[in-house]
C-alpha cells in the first residue's frame, strides 16, 4: 500500500513539473521616442479591447504612482498601438521621467520610464510580433488646428468632445520652457462631437513663433493639447 501511494505521489509531481506555463498576459508598453520636454511616443502591447486608460507621469522611481493626469486614452481594437503624449510643464526639466498607463476600472496597469533626451529610442518596447500601427484616437476629445490669423486668433476644429462640459482654454510660448499658460476663454461644448471654435491669441504671445493651446475638462479634469505656427494659415 505505501508503494502505491509512493508511486501516485512521484506520479503527481512529474504531472505538476511538466505542465505547460501559461506566459503572462497583461499589457506592458515600452518606449518609442523622446522629444526633450515635449512629448514621448510609445508602442503597446497586449492590451484589452475597448477599455479607458489614465496617462500618468511622474518623477523618476515613483511608477507613475499618483503622478500627473497626462491625458485619457481609449484602446479601440487594443494589443499593439503607438501612442503619444505631451509632457506636463511640472516634469519638464527632468532627467528621467516615469509613465504610467492605469485602468480606472480594472486591476490593469502598466509602467515604464524614460530619459528626456530628444531622439532617444528604447531598448525596452516589447512589441516584437507586430509592426505597430498608427494611433488614432477613438473616444477621447481632440481638436485640429483650421486656421490662423499671425497674431491675432486661431480656429480649431474639434473631434470626440462630450456634450454640455465645460473646457478652459489656454495658451503658451511653445518653442520655449515657459511654464506660463494665458486664459483665453472658457468654452461649453454643447452637443459635443465636432465643431469649430476660434479664439484670440493673449497680447503676450502675439509675436511668438510657436504657441501651444490646450484645452483643460472642467468637469472630468483631463487635458488635450495641441501647437500651431503663429504664421497666416491656410
Amino acid at each position: 500500500m505505501k508503494k502505491k501511494f509512493a508511486l501516485l505521489i512521484a506520479l503527481l509531481l512529474v504531472l505538476v513539473i511538466c505542465a505547460p506555463v501559461q506566459a503572462a498576459t497583461y499589457p506592458t508598453f515600452g518606449i518609442l521616442s523622446v522629444v526633450v520636454d515635449e512629448s514621448v511616443t510609445i508602442s503597446t502591447n497586449l492590451f484589452p479591447a475597448n477599455e479607458l486608460y489614465y496617462v500618468y507621469m511622474g518623477y523618476n522611481g515613483t511608477l507613475g504612482i499618483n503622478g500627473i493626469l497626462v491625458t485619457k486614452i481609449w484602446t479601440g481594437s487594443g494589443g499593439t498601438f503607438k501612442a503619444k503624449f505631451y509632457i506636463p510643464d511640472e516634469l519638464k526639466g527632468e532627467d528621467v521621467i516615469a509613465i504610467r498607463l492605469e485602468s480606472p476600472t480594472t486591476p490593469y496597469y502598466s509602467y515604464n520610464f524614460f530619459y528626456n533626451t530628444t531622439s532617444y529610442t528604447s531598448t525596452y518596447t516589447t512589441s516584437t510580433s507586430t509592426a505597430p500601427r498608427p494611433y488614432t484616437p477613438n473616444d477621447f476629445p481632440t481638436f485640429n488646428i483650421i486656421g490662423v490669423v499671425e497674431g491675432e486668433s486661431v480656429s480649431v476644429e474639434t473631434k470626440y468632445f462630450p456634450a454640455d462640459d465645460m473646457f478652459g482654454v489656454y495658451m503658451k510660448d511653445g518653442a520655449s520652457a515657459a511654464k506660463t499658460w494665458y486664459y483665453v476663454a472658457g468654452l461649453n461644448s454643447a452637443d459635443g462631437g465636432s465643431f469649430e471654435a476660434t479664439f484670440t491669441i493673449p497680447t503676450e504671445l502675439q509675436w511668438k513663433e510657436k504657441i501651444a493651446i490646450k484645452f483643460y475638462n472642467l468637469d472630468e479634469d483631463y487635458i488635450t493639447y495641441n501647437l500651431f505656427e503663429n504664421n497666416d494659415y491656410p
